[in-house]
């Protein structure tokens, strides 16, 4: 399989990219579904994600507020 360009660390989740041939799908689906940013989308305001817990809309907006 092609490695994909995911930012994602948790290469155990069955969502990954690399675990299957639907890109991102998976887990933008699961993610939308139970009300959760993905990681990736953290990344893309900072790169370090030590100590966050709350990937809820609420806690990217946080997250958001604290990097920028």
């Amino acid at each position: 399989m092609e490695e994909h360009f995911c930012t994602c660390g948790d290469r155990q989740c069955p969502r990954h990219p690399a675990n299957h041939n639907n890109g991102c799908d998976r887990c933008i689906r699961d993610n939308l579904a139970n009300r959760r940013m993905p990681s990736c989308f953290f990344k893309l305001v900072h790169n370090d994600l030590s100590g966050q817990t709350d990937f809820s809309m609420g806690g990217f907006v946080d997250f958001y507020r604290d990097h920028t």
